[in-house]
């Protein structure tokens, strides 16, 4: 355990070397007892407390003051016993004697009282599941409608989806027009080539020169044959 002190210490050189000049001490303190949660010590954990030995005069003393002790605390008792028997006996609310009459018209009452309260809750019940029932309606209808709208969306998107790949069906290469599409290309070739200078300037085509000059027809002849080829 440690605990702090603001105290001064009496000795001013034992204070500056312990405190570093300052006016807080330390101090460690150890338990004055054992703690409750630790265990018994190995070494007294089979020792056997040897039971002090009582004077004559000593036990005769506790003798008398315990049988004062129980001889007041059965007064007590004794008094409260009586004291509640009495009550019971002047009070007449536990000993009114009702005839069959007026027994049978008190459980009718009963009855009757107990039937408007079913009734009560019974009505209030009647409300709050229709109200339940009205509120499910709804939400199963909003439901249902939202979810017809994401059909009629999903069934827009497959039909133009299907519209697009018939509009791109068309430029499709088939059997038939092979041989005219492979001729297109051959006098049409596609140059996806470029190159890039230093200024980050992009030169498209394969003989684009520097600077954006078309190369000679002489080697524009050339690369159209080897296309070709």
């Amino acid at each position: 355990m440690l605990r702090a002190s603001c105290q001064l210490l009496s000795q001013p050189g034992v204070s500056a070397v312990k405190t570093g000049s300052t006016n807080f001490a330390l101090e460690f303190v150890r338990w004055r007892r054992k703690p409750r949660w630790l265990p018994v010590a190995k070494s007294k954990k089979f020792r056997v407390p040897e039971r002090k030995k009582q004077t004559e005069e000593e036990r005769v003393e506790l003798l008398r003051l315990h049988n004062i002790y129980k001889t007041q605390l059965r007064s007590v008792r004794q008094y409260l016993r009586e004291e509640t028997v009495r009550q019971q006996e002047t009070s007449t609310i536990d000993h009114i004697v009702f005839t069959p009459e007026q027994e049978e018209a008190a459980f009718q009452r009963c009855l009757e009282e107990n039937a408007a309260w079913n009734a009560t809750i019974a009505a209030e019940r009647e409300v709050r599941l229709k109200r339940e029932r009205e509120e499910k309606k709804a939400y199963v209808q909003e439901r249902l409608e939202a979810a017809l709208i994401r059909e009629e969306e999903r069934k827009e998107q497959a039909n133009e989806k299907v519209r697009r790949e018939k509009e791109l069906a068309k430029t499709f290469i088939s059997r038939e027009n092979l041989d005219v599409a492979i001729e297109t290309a051959l006098a049409n070739p596609v140059d996806y080539n470029f190159s890039i200078d230093l200024g980050g300037n992009i030169y498209r085509g394969r003989g684009t020169l520097p600077g954006g000059s078309e190369p000679p027809a002489e080697a524009q002849q050339q690369q159209k044959q080897a296309a070709s080829n």
